[in-house]
């Protein structure tokens, strides 16, 4: 593939130009935005609809054209073909179409495996306050948490090591093994969020059994322009404060995002009006990104740095503790043990370079995660571990008319290494280094139908280090995915896969032997466990029409020699011992519906709706813990445009319910149903820059729920009560000469 990148004074010379539409009057239509993922370019169009990309390239790319008014438009372009001239049509369905999460940018129709796209700004209108209760928004998608601070997604049904966290490509280890550990960053600078259900371990390898969470950072500034965006949030509920500052500049082919955050929040209010005791938090983010591009080449440095202080809600000594025990009347904020430090750097380099039908890809990253917990001495911690991974991954992609293959290499080494001063070590010291190879092809076998083939061949090895208990392991184990799409008509789409998953046991559930303060238990783990495996269906329906949208979408896995933990019946000190176990076969099957309806008399209003359900059997159990119970989400949203400073007003209403869970594991209690109100609302300003205010209310019923995947459920401590939120950003942009 060709991509001719020139210097700001060649592009006079070599430049794509083009111009867009109204589909109906013709006219030109300006201020549209032009987005080519690959090259991660963006422009927009002027006062005559007319657009120029400052280089030229030979092979077909995804070109995304979006405008507020307008359908969006995504569709593949070839630059070296110019002028480009492009028609609209006025719409309002703003799904999120391109993808770049499986291992090519395409249309999410053209994938064979089902991937659910949303715009993070979307998602912030519900007025999540993090990332994992930002993605319950989404078809089977939930959140288990330990508060506010400290949450993590679940993907039907399976979170942990079982669910791979990517950040622009970049795989994320942060302790994800433990139930009182969060992700570990930010949604600052975020700018969409992709979701591949199911096992994805030909894309992704091992531990992808249960699902990909992919997050791309928004894009960089246009060409030639600047950018300064500020934001300040304030909760009522948790008297907490959230303020970011974001800075892109683009020029010539050079550019370059600058961004930061803090947020401090302290203990949330309960629905009776007590406070949940030592629920706090406050965080620490800061990124920046650096990228250039040269003939046929683009360089990309990524770097982001998390930190957080949380408080570990639920601890106590205190063997006559009731419920009644964790909660305050007064609301406190200054962290108080015990408490989790949680660090995590992210710095990766990524390089592409383009040839005539091929594209080859590297990258290269390091992460560093560093987790610290005080029980009850500020002086020496009670656990302190640094977790450093190295990964890299190189990919090969040729491309013909109707193939496309890819082949490549990913890597990753990673060190856990206790600190000499920690009272406790509850992982040993160890080496985990994973290698695979794997290839993908995919065929056109005409317009209407796609097949995709992945093969993919795994190899982990864990040792111990030092003086930690002896341990050398190998796993291995190959893995394929066979896709089929077909579009038999203009509005309906089908997508079918199956793919097998394969998850080596974690260092945690082979050596594990201490208290873990966050899950209130003493694990053990147990050497002798095999690897877990997957084998699942997926079928995905997608019906969409101009006014409204519906997909139907079941799924059924077979998994071999799950990991669970139950309880043994003993205690040490006190505390309930957990041991890790195996069961030797399971199902796991659901059904994902959503749609998505505006009526043709009333273009303004939307409403959204999703259903999801998943179950799990077993001839030696008949649940495993923590299963997501049945949940039914519907949003209506409604929209005023005006032309004078206020330019747009939103208003959302949205209603969960969430069934009761009665398919509980050994010894785990039931959940009963409970139901959510919440109402949203955004405004839109024009004066010396773009101003948006958004303000809302959460569980505006003061509902007294206990979520069943909370980690707070044990003590019976119910989910926050009634509380409001506003939030205002500012946005000024200019464009250089």
């Amino acid at each position: 593939m060709v991509c001719s990148f020139t210097s700001t004074l060649l592009y006079a010379q070599q430049v794509t130009k083009g111009t867009i539409r109204d589909a109906q009057t013709k006219l030109p239509i300006p201020d549209v935005s032009l987005f080519i993922p690959a090259f991660q370019v963006q422009i927009k169009s002027g006062p005559n609809g007319e657009f120029n990309f400052p280089f030229k390239w030979a092979e077909p790319q995804m070109l995304r054209i979006k405008h507020p008014d307008y359908k969006v438009l995504d569709t593949l372009v070839t630059g070296s073909t110019t002028p480009l001239n492009f028609e609209l049509n006025l719409g309002h369905m703003t799904t999120e179409e391109v993808t770049v999460s499986g291992q090519q940018v395409s249309l999410r129709n053209k994938n064979t495996v089902p991937i659910e796209v949303r715009n993070l700004k979307d998602l912030q209108l519900s007025g999540g306050m993090n990332i994992a209760e930002l993605l319950t928004k989404m078809p089977g998608v939930y959140s288990s948490s330990l508060g506010n601070g400290i949450a993590k997604p679940v993907i039907r049904g399976m979170q942990g090591m079982r669910v791979v966290t990517l950040i622009n490509g970049l795989r994320l280890e942060g302790q994800q093994w433990g139930g009182d550990h969060g992700l570990g960053i930010g949604e600052l600078a975020l700018g969409s969020a992709e979701l591949i259900k199911g096992p994805a371990s030909v894309l992704y390898g091992a531990d992808a059994l249960g699902g990909v969470i992919y997050l791309v950072d928004e894009p960089y500034a246009r060409v030639n322009q600047q950018v300064l965006e500020l934001q300040q949030k304030w909760n009522q509920n948790t008297n907490g404060t959230y303020s970011n500052m974001i800075y892109k500049n683009s020029v010539g082919n050079k550019r370059f995002l600058i961004a930061g955050s803090y947020a401090n929040h302290a203990d949330f209010q309960l629905p009776n009006g007590h406070y949940a005791k030592n629920s706090r938090f406050n965080e620490w983010v800061l990124k920046g990104a650096y990228s250039w591009f040269k003939p046929n080449q683009i360089h990309q440095f990524r770097y982001a740095f998390n930190n957080t202080v949380t408080g570990i809600p639920g601890h106590t000594h205190d063997s006559l503790a009731t419920p009644l025990s964790f909660q305050v009347a007064e609301q406190g904020r200054r962290y108080s043990l015990p408490a989790q430090f949680f660090t995590n750097q992210l710095l990766s380099y990524e390089y592409k370079r383009f040839w005539t039908g091929q594209e080859l890809q590297v990258m290269l990253g390091q992460t560093h995660n560093r987790l610290v917990e005080y029980d009850e001495k500020v002086t020496k911690p009670f656990m302190e571990m640094d977790l450093l991974n190295s990964i890299y991954q190189t990919k090969w992609t040729r491309k013909w008319t109707t193939k496309q293959l890819i082949l490549g290499l990913a890597g990753m080494l990673q060190y856990n290494l206790n600190a000499p001063i920690a009272e406790d070590e509850l992982l040993p010291n160890a080496l985990t280094f994973d290698q695979g190879i794997f290839g993908l092809l995919k065929m056109e076998l005409n317009p209407q139908q796609l097949l995709q083939i992945g093969l993919r061949q795994d190899i982990r090895w864990i040792e111990t280090k030092g003086h930690s208990p002896a341990l050398q392991k190998r796993y291995m184990s190959p893995n394929v995915s066979i896709g089929w799409a077909w579009q038999p008509l203009k509005s309906l789409s089908n997508h079918l896969n199956v793919s097998s998953g394969f998850r080596a046991p974690h260092l945690s559930e082979l050596l594990a032997d201490g208290f873990h303060h966050g899950a209130l238990r003493y694990e053990i783990g147990a050497v002798n466990l095999k690897p877990e495996r997957s084998v699942q269906l997926d079928w995905s329906s997608e019906w969409s029409a101009e006014h409204g949208s519906v997909t139907f979408n079941p799924f059924h896995a077979w998994v071999q020699d799950y990991i669970y933990i139950q309880p043994n019946g003993t205690t040490i000190d006190g505390i309930p011992v957990f041991t890790y176990e195996q069961l030797d076969l399971g199902r796991l099957y659901g059904l994902d519906l959503s749609a998505h309806f505006h009526p043709h008399w009333l273009h303004n209003l939307h409403w959204e709706g999703n259903f999801s359900y998943v179950h799990f059997s077993s001839p030696q159990d008949s649940a495993i813990s923590l299963l997501p119970p049945t949940r039914i989400q519907n949003e209506i949203r409604y929209q005023w445009d005006f032309s004078k400073a206020i330019k747009k007003v939103e208003v959302s209403v949205s209603h969960q319910w969430i069934a009761a869970q009665n398919r509980v594991a050994f010894q785990e209690t039931t959940s009963n149903s409970y139901q959510l109100l919440h109402i949203n609302s955004r405004f839109y300003f024009e004066k010396n820059g773009s101003w948006i205010f958004q303000t809302g209310v959460r569980n505006l019923t003061n509902s007294s729920y206990i979520d069943h995947l909370s980690r707070l459920k044990n003590i019976g401590m119910p989910g926050p009560g009634r509380h409001y939120y506003i939030s205002l950003k500012y946005q000024v942009q200019s464009q250089k000469k």
